[in-house]
């Protein structure tokens, strides 16, 4: 049947299926190593009206170049076709598609493949431009395609999609936030069964073309679940296409594009997770980032997996100006690479435990706080979190001392064991008075760990109102409300949202809070004060000692980016984790000037009614932080003698 087309001899570049002007291009990488030995034929399984069920269009061999094979179907113009290739008997779906066809529900059980699509719409991008925001100046927010609007709260028109997100962007921008990263949003099978779409599959089954639908939690006849989902997606996929179960429409390509842009169009980035199994080369994650920046307009990555090539990616110039971000520790490489290591940056999880461990007041913790909250790096980016995907949300954080992952059916062996959390006095929820307003100050001096602190912070959505997933520190198979975000809770984190708020417009207003270079605890400007000091009982004399849960810190505006002086140059931060009170040293203010209180993670409102500090030193109440700033002094009343009269004076000279 394939005398059917005329075949020719094709450039083996681009992989994957496109249009050229001469016809359909065509080319593939198969496994060399043929079965038992036996030469199996390879080929392309090509659907279209004349074909419904499927022609089998074998490779040329003269066409194979290594293990890539290529053709060229001459004047083939079919734009509705679709396709999936084959070798033997066993058929799969082409690892560099751009679109596949008939987009399934979520949550469904496909026993055929969806064919792929051939993209061929062009995208009006109306001069959309990446926002361009550096590391320092970041406020990244974490956020699952799905999880972020499928629940009934969410208020939104298209729950659980890309749609839903852009109708969020209101929020997101009233919150602060200047970039999001997604968790997976690739196309991947979130069934996880023994046959999953991303194996080859029968000729049989391929011209059936059938696809069975079943409730996400069908149960067998022992009651039990049929299969579960992968909700949070970190697997091998389809890299080149938007995952069609977060799309509302048919095109998830185009729903993508329309959420990509109205982010930018309101000043918000764009970064995406990618796992990478081992058997993804290195030259494949370059193609596969190259091709989302192009294509999508992504601003940055989040690249998962082990022996990562990171040193590849900065050397490639397409990502020279796109953020990627790495788990692992990394040095900077050669001389020439220092351009393109501004745009690298690193996922810090020793700020995760090490903050959580001296937000609960454990011991020989305060050098850890002191090194994190100025840890900042010259050539690479630093992304610290109190929480993320995995492991506890901080409203969990502040009410759990042990995982409760009973629900994810693995006997509660799964996840982290190391949480470094304290319930605050009970386990789970608790309505005692003295444990929710424990549980409120605990989550608001998390929140100021993360926002004072150099580097660029990472909030995961929800917790900026205390979303809880009950417990449970490992949810990747929980597409229900425990993993999604419950938007009828901000009613009653609303104290927390408010002073989050705060919290990121304080940060943005005073550079010095995230400075674009280390501090350096030195004089340097000679203006009087260091970019950064200390302070313990007395002014500059921090207690450094392993029992010290409390310091003051000073950070002087004149040091910030701009290089001006501010109308309040001075900040001061009193932090104390302990469960006594305690007090710490102020410095002497300039003249004209003292301090005053600008918000405290004891104070149930933003607008704090406590009187100015005196010069001295103030009195930090209990696992409390509190944020001072610089105030003109009211000029003091001058009362004028009153004039003498004449006679009085003549009487007082004689």
């Amino acid at each position: 049947m394939q005398k059917a087309f005329k075949i020719e001899k094709t450039q083996v570049y681009p992989l994957g299926v496109c249009f050229t002007p001469e016809g359909m291009h065509i080319s593939a990488v198969f496994d060399s190593a043929d079965h038992d030995g036996v030469c199996q034929e390879k080929g392309l399984l090509l659907y279209d009206r004349k074909h419904k069920t499927g022609i089998r269009i074998p490779f040329p061999e003269e066409n194979r170049i290594g293990a890539v094979y290529s053709m060229l179907l001459k004047d083939y113009q079919n734009r509705e076709c679709s396709y999936l290739f084959y070798q033997g008997e066993e058929v799969w779906q082409d690892p560099c598609c751009r679109q596949i066809e008939n987009p399934y529900r979520y949550g469904t059980v496909k026993k055929d493949l969806p064919r792929c699509k051939v993209m061929d719409s062009v995208y009006e991008w109306e001069g959309d431009c990446p926002p361009g925001i550096s590391y320092e100046d970041m406020i990244l927010y974490s956020l699952h395609v799905r999880g972020f609007t499928r629940h009934r709260s969410s208020n939104v028109k298209y729950k659980g999609t890309y749609a839903g997100v852009a109708e969020k962007i209101p929020y997101m921008k009233e919150l602060g936030i200047t970039s999001v990263l997604l968790m997976p949003a690739y196309e991947f099978d979130e069934i996880m069964t023994q046959d999953s779409i991303n194996q080859p599959i029968s000729m049989e089954q391929a011209a059936a073309s059938y696809m069975q639908e079943l409730p996400a939690q069908e149960s067998s006849a022992d009651k039990e679940p049929a299969y579960k989902i992968n909700y949070w997606g970190y697997q091998k996929g389809l890299y080149y296409i938007p995952k069609s179960g977060y799309a509302y429409g048919k095109c998830a390509v185009t729903e993508y594009k329309d959420m990509v842009r109205a982010l930018h169009q309101n000043g918000i980035e764009v970064l995406m997770q990618f796992y990478f199994p081992p058997e993804i080369s290195a030259m494949e994650m370059t193609d596969i980032m190259k091709y989302w920046v192009l294509e999508y307009h992504v601003d940055g990555f989040q690249v998962m997996g082990v022996n990562l090539p990171v040193e590849l990616f900065l050397q490639e110039p397409v990502l020279a100006e796109t953020k990627i971000l790495i788990d692992q520790q990394y040095s900077p490489g050669r001389e020439h690479n220092k351009l393109y290591n501004r745009y690298l940056g690193r996922m810090n999880d020793g700020f995760l435990y090490d903050m959580r461990r001296f937000l609960k007041g454990d011991d020989n913790m305060i050098n850890a706080f002191l090194y994190h909250i100025r840890n900042q790096c010259q050539d690479t980016g630093v992304v610290n979190y109190m929480a993320k995907w995995d492991g506890f949300r901080l409203a969990d954080l502040v009410s759990y001392d042990r995982k409760h992952n009973e629900p994810n059916g693995e006997d509660n062996q799964d996840g982290t064991d190391y949480n470094c959390s304290w319930n605050c006095g009970a386990e789970g929820r608790s309505r005692k008075k003295n444990i929710l307003e424990l549980r409120m100050r605990q989550m608001k001096n998390a929140m100021s760990l993360l926002f004072l602190s150099q580097g660029t912070p990472l909030l995961y959505s929800g917790d900026e109102f205390g979303n809880t997933q009950e417990g449970n520190n490992n949810p990747y198979c929980q597409d229900n409300p425990t993993a999604w975000i419950k938007w009828s809770q901000m009613e009653s984190g609303k104290e927390l949202l408010a002073y989050t708020r705060m919290l990121i417009r304080f940060r943005k207003e005073h550079p010095v809070l995230h400075s674009a270079a280390p501090l350096r605890g030195i004089d340097y400007l000679s203006c009087g004060y260091p970019d950064i000091s200390l302070h313990g009982r007395e002014a500059w004399r921090p207690d450094t000692s392993s029992t010290s849960r409390s310091m003051g810190l000073m950070y002087c505006g004149y040091y910030d980016k701009t290089g001006g002086a501010k109308e309040d140059p001075l900040l001061y931060i009193g932090i104390n984790m302990h469960w006594e009170p305690h007090a710490l040293g102020l410095p002497q203010p300039p003249k004209g000037k003292r301090w005053t209180l600008a918000a405290s993670t004891a104070a149930k409102n933003i607008s704090c009614t406590a009187s100015d500090a005196s010069l001295q030193e103030i009195r930090v109440a209990p696992r409390t932080i509190e944020i001072y700033v610089l105030r003109d002094c009211p000029e003091p009343e001058t009362v004028k003698p009153r004039r003498k009269s004449a006679a009085k004076t003549i009487n007082q000279n004689q």
